[in-house]
């Protein structure tokens, strides 16, 4: 199964706040399910942003563990958003100058485990 690391508290917001782009530096070209593994490290700017987009205020938690599943269903540039909305962006998570790497269906884990997360999509081994 594959997994991707995602920086806590992006990565809860992931799994239970509907953010449904993940920006990165790099296009990919996987497409389906992903596990997402909510990485050791806490981008405290975040807080701000996703309390102004879900009303939610964020602490630390489940660092270094697998929180859930999400599908990738598509990723483009920025560059090349489509404008369903009228918007500039085919998200409100979506960051100009980013690859969006579109997400959905996302769903908790019953129970988080730990895991030592790793850069892009990597392979999680063992029984999960």
């Amino acid at each position: 199964m594959k997994a991707l690391t995602v920086k806590q508290p992006w990565a809860a917001a992931i799994i239970n706040d509907g953010k449904d782009i993940e920006n990165r530096s790099r296009k990919t070209n996987y497409r389906g399910l992903l596990y997402i593994h909510a990485g050791k490290a806490w981008e405290s700017s975040a807080v701000d942003a996703i309390c102004k987009l879900t009303g939610k205020a964020y602490m630390a938690a489940d660092q270094g563990m697998v929180i859930g599943t999400v599908e990738l269903i598509d990723c483009h540039h920025a560059d090349d958003c489509t404008f369903e909305t009228g918007s500039k962006r085919c998200s409100e998570w979506a960051m100009p100058d980013h690859y969006h790497w579109v997400l959905a269906n996302p769903g908790p884990l019953e129970i988080p485990f730990a895991a030592t997360g790793k850069l892009g999509i990597w392979n999680l081994k063992g029984d999960s």
